[in-house]
């Protein structure tokens, strides 16, 4: 009986077809990437999370009889990754109030600015909505810097302006005076450090003029490569020998890593 060589053939075909999409041919597959939405958090009544008074701290006097105790344990954590948060409560004679700086997380809707209404409303961003999901992370740092472990790859993110900075861009504020003119700026730089020890910047321009980002807007980070930590600077045309003027904040979302 002779052989069928079509159908030998085919055979043979099919089962390189099979066989070629194994571990054994390809035994150091890329990981998936994820995506950090900040959709596990638990925020307050009024839409946001800035910490607790719990955990770590430290305390200081002023000369007016107040106390500052700011607790150092409060981070938010997804996917191996730490953002944290240095909350401070501030207590003297006239009563409590508290403030915050690093990673708070918000999905709070509204798009405008009073600073009659300083808390909820610096957790607003322009467009009114997270990236995708519920969530969105607003950014003003003292020092704090997110956290990636022994190193990740870190791909890209979605930016956006608060809407504190763009109501002091179009109205002006007490601190850095009036609304912006056609040679005024306001940028934030992302500094990386790697696991080889060095650091790379991208800047992101968030105004000029009266010009300013008023959407979700990708930003590449590939070009970052592996790194360990990602801290957020501000700069801009309305500074003093202390430093920026315009409210130093940011929004991102949608923190993608491998």
């Amino acid at each position: 009986m002779k052989t069928n060589k079509l159908f030998l053939v085919a055979a043979i075909a099919c089962a390189t077809v099979f066989t070629s999409c194994s571990n054994e041919d390809n035994p150091n597959p890329q990981p998936a990437n994820k995506v950090i939405g900040f959709e596990n958090a638990t925020l307050n009544a009024n839409g946001f999370w800035i910490g607790e008074a719990t955990g770590n701290s430290y305390s200081y006097d002023d000369d007016w009889g107040g106390t500052t105790t700011t607790y150092t344990d409060n981070v938010y954590q997804e996917a191996g990754v730490t953002f944290p948060v240095s909350y401070s409560v501030y207590s003297s004679e006239w009563g409590t109030s508290d403030y915050w700086s690093g990673f708070a997380i918000s999905n709070r809707k509204e798009t405008t600015f009073d600073p009659l209404t300083l808390t909820p409303d610096q957790y607003n961003n322009v467009t009114g909505k997270a990236n995708s999901g519920n969530n969105f992370c607003v950014i003003t740092t003292y020092g704090e810097k997110i956290d990636l472990g022994e190193g990740k790859d870190i791909k890209s993110l979605y930016y956006t302006n608060s809407a504190y900075t763009v109501n002091s861009i179009l109205n002006g504020d007490n601190y850095a005076g009036a609304k912006f003119g056609a040679d005024d700026w306001f940028k934030c730089t992302l500094t990386a450090e790697t696991i080889g020890g060095e650091t790379k910047t991208i800047d992101i321009m968030l105004a000029e003029g009266t010009s300013y980002v008023n959407k979700w807007t990708k930003l590449d980070l590939s070009s970052f490569g592996r790194i360990k930590s990602l801290s957020f600077g501000f700069t801009g045309s309305r500074s003093n020998e202390y430093g920026v003027l315009t409210p130093a904040y940011i929004c991102i979302d949608d923190v993608e890593i491998q």
